[in-house]
């Protein structure tokens, strides 16, 4: 006789706080639109598993579920601090790195007042220790992207691990996989996104995301490199040995 799997406390908690994440202020969200969020994530669940736990987090969150017609809708009550999952943060912090550089210097003070409720966004992973090296995780020019669709079910992966600094392994197109590699930044340059990491042999080094096939978050924390600034990082994967220090600006993430 087979036994269906019980999914631990652990497991069940993590996928309330995944969807809770997921569901937006003053608009409504249905459980099949989550569904769909969490698969890109790499979180696959069977839509009725994603109900229960939706009713554990109406329960408990501080979430409304619409119920007056189906599909059901869920959103977050006005009154609840703004939450943002770490690919919503990721993509606020491009966008604020990219106004910096487009906008003259007289507007910092009022980028800066705009985006400052990204500021104070928790960061820590699931353990004990709180995140490091936020100052410099994120980077952006004002390029535009060539063909990114590549990067849709890559963003979140690589936003939750330079977020929680989590340990990455992935497989390129020709071929080779690296394994167990710690992430330090994402750069826009050259019209291409560029991962940064440090190898197992505490090097950096760099490569376009279009080159990589699959990602695979690790559970494994990693403590940031406090002697690496991405703001003075040169590429790498580029034959033009280029150096971001005047180029590109930082975004600032406060611990």
């Amino acid at each position: 006789m087979t036994t269906s799997y019980k999914p631990t406390t652990t497991e069940q908690l993590s996928l309330a706080f995944e969807l809770y994440n997921r569901i937006p202020k003053g608009r409504k969200v249905t459980a099949k639109q989550l569904q769909t969020e969490l698969a890109i994530a790499g979180i696959e669940r069977d839509i009725r598993t994603i109900q229960r736990n939706l009713d554990v987090v109406v329960q408990y969150l501080g979430v409304d579920k619409d119920a007056r017609d189906k599909p059901y809708g869920y959103s977050r009550r006005i009154g609840e601090q703004i939450i943002l999952d770490p690919r919503e943060l990721t993509l606020l912090q491009l966008a604020k790195s990219a106004l910096v550089q487009q906008l003259p210097s007289s507007l910092e003070h009022a980028i800066e007042s705009a985006f400052s409720f990204i500021l104070d966004q928790p960061r820590s992973y699931t353990g004990t220790q709180p995140p490091q090296g936020g100052q410099t995780k994120v980077k952006a020019t004002t390029e535009s992207i060539t063909k990114p669709e590549y990067i849709t079910a890559l963003f979140e992966p690589i936003a939750v691990a330079l977020t929680h600094q989590k340990q990455i392994s992935f497989a390129l197109q020709d071929g080779e996989s690296l394994e167990q590699v710690s992430p330090v930044g994402l750069i826009t340059a050259y019209n291409e996104f560029y991962l940064v990491y440090q190898n197992t042999f505490n090097e950096y080094d760099d490569l376009p995301i279009k080159d990589i096939t699959h990602l695979k978050v690790l559970t494994f924390h990693f403590d940031y490199p406090s002697d690496f600034k991405l703001s003075e990082y040169q590429l790498k994967s580029k034959a033009v040995n280029c150096s971001f220090a005047n180029s590109a600006s930082t975004i600032n993430i406060r611990q």
